[in-house]
């Protein structure tokens, strides 16, 4: 198309175009210009890893001609793949009729390029080989053809029923209007419009057809524990732990968006900056990575607050190595292993559930990485600090909304409630229990009457 474009088209044929013997030796330029041009349309039209086919030629039928020999070879390995390619055209539901009807002749064209002509019943049969169920009837009475039965009569039949389908599909695609004496009750609405949101909804946790509150693997997945089954959390060194679930604490962001790798090669976690550290331990020790052994300068704990789709989500990872020379902070797989956490990889994500199978985590793929950003915060106060028993006391009697106290330091001492330590003391006078149970005073009585007529 370039060269048809730029008028070269003539240098490209069978015969090479010759000057007269008698043409001026600026016609004679002229020429050698315009052949040139040819030839470097040619090269420059081609991948630059392809250009070594055309490196010594310099005639544009020639370059051209080579290249087909190429990619064009005339071969019968060539034939019986456009054979097949020919006879595999499918009417997909993304084509329209006059695109499904070019790729066959395309596939036809190609073939008559190399050697082999296609009948043109043959290409009138292919076009009919393919096409939906709903062209079966077109089908049958186009088979019953005789003489007529040629491509250019099945292509125009095709066309037209293809264009009385559309027209009907937009047609039953439009609103009608209600008929004149189309009485419906509320009730038959009602029950419509029920049964037309049951078949189009889906659940937001399994996929299915009801909604997420009826789900009942929603419903197991989320189930609480009973006190029974709830024990005193102990911590161990290697385990992911979630403070703000056990006790209360005070925190101080220090970074914001901080990216941690998830690594399923690493055996530790690691950092690259000392500012991260909730506490710090100085060590002197190397450790042994993939691209060579790195110097480990010491170890601590690292509090994460990450951003999920279902909120802000707390992570503290323990005994986290200091490394400075590493190019990115990891957070190892492994802990999330014998943490009991399971892991599932899918869609260009990582899944990670608690031991309950409660969602903890969704992280994303990014750049070949499942990278988490988090804000790495400080902890101030590994408890809430309190001035005395009475403050302590006053303070969970308004918590619990003015619980009496007998109530209060009995639910403390049966261990129903991590974090709530054994309360003592009382509380000798709380001013909203005062003024919300207090009633109206008495009227004085009257000693005599005072009315001077019937009322």
């Amino acid at each position: 198309m370039q060269l048809l474009n730029l008028g070269l088209i003539e240098f490209v044929n069978k015969q090479e175009p010759v000057l007269d013997a008698e043409a001026t030796k600026a016609d004679k330029q002229n020429f050698e210009l315009r052949k040139a041009k040819a030839l470097s349309t040619i090269c420059l039209s081609i991948d630059e890893n392809l250009k070594s086919i055309v490196y010594n030629i310099d005639s544009p039928v020639a370059a051209l001609q080579e290249i087909e020999n190429v990619f064009e070879p005339r071969s019968r390995a060539r034939i019986g793949a456009l054979r097949t390619k020919f006879l595999n055209i499918l009417f997909l539901p993304s084509d329209t009729m006059s695109s499904y009807i070019g790729k066959i002749f395309q596939a036809a064209k190609d073939l008559e390029n190399d050697g082999k002509v296609i009948p043109d019943d043959e290409i009138a049969y292919q076009m009919l080989a393919n096409l939906p169920r709903s062209y079966d009837n077109l089908v049958m009475q186009l088979y019953q053809l005789d003489k007529n039965f040629t491509s250019l009569n099945v292509q125009k039949s095709l066309l037209a029923e293809y264009d009385r389908v559309t027209v009907r599909e937009k047609s039953e695609a439009r609103p009608k209007e209600p008929a004149v004496f189309h009485i419906e009750s509320a009730v038959s609405r009602k029950k419509n419009s029920t049964k037309e949101f049951k078949e189009r909804r889906k659940c937001f946790f399994c996929g299915t057809g009801h909604i997420r509150k009826n789900c009942w693997k929603f419903k197991n997945a989320n189930k609480m524990p009973t006190h029974q089954q709830c024990k005193p959390p102990t911590f161990k060194q290697d385990e992911l732990s979630n403070p703000t679930v056990f006790y209360a604490s005070a925190y101080c962001t220090q970074s914001m968006d901080i990216e941690f790798v998830i690594d399923s090669a690493a055996t530790e976690h690691f950092v690259n900056d000392i500012n991260l550290f909730t506490n710090f331990q100085k060590l002197s020790s190397s450790a042994s990575m993939a691209e060579g052994t790195t110097n480990i300068l010491g170890k601590g704990d690292v509090n994460l607050e990450i951003m999920d789709n279902s909120g802000k989500v707390s992570l503290l990872l323990k005994n986290v190595l200091y490394a400075p020379q590493m190019v990115r902070n990891l957070i190892s797989l492994r802990k999330f292993d014998l943490a009991h956490y399971s892991i599932l990889v899918k869609n260009f994500k990582m899944i990670i559930r608690t031991p309950r199978n409660r969602l903890f985590l969704t992280v994303p793929l990014i750049d070949k990485f499942y990278i988490i950003k988090a804000n790495v915060t400080k902890m101030q106060n590994n408890s809430a600090a309190y001035i005395s028993d009475k403050d302590n006391i006053e303070l969970w009697h308004a918590r619990f909304g003015h619980l009496n106290m007998q109530g209060i330091k009995d639910f403390s001492k049966s261990n129903n409630a991590y974090g709530l330590e054994h309360l003592k003391g009382n509380v000798d006078k709380c001013d909203t229990c005062c003024l919300t149970k207090s009633s109206r005073a008495s009227f004085p009585n009257i000693d005599k009457i005072r009315t001077q007529h019937v009322l």
